[in-house]
């Protein structure tokens, strides 16, 4: 099946997401959104070593400080 450009962009549909669909009756169907299943797959990780200081760790993914002292307040 195939939905326009504009409509997916307006229902914030994009590719990988996973929808339902369901019969309205008259030749409609309704297609709701649902959450996009977890990867369980681990996120590889690639090790940048800079000259003249520590090497650091990047998995690609941008995070902001709030998430970093969010993670942190699991730690003792």
């Amino acid at each position: 099946m195939v939905i326009p450009a504009g409509a997916r962009k307006q229902a914030r549909i994009g590719q990988g997401d996973v929808v339902l669909v369901q019969p309205e009756g008259d030749g409609r169907i309704l297609l709701l959104r649902l959450e996009r299943p977890q990867s369980h797959a681990p996120r590889k990780v690639r090790i940048i070593r800079r000259k003249g200081t520590h090497a650091v760790g990047s998995t690609g993914y941008k995070i902001t400080s709030e998430q970093v002292r969010a993670a942190l307040e699991d730690f003792p």
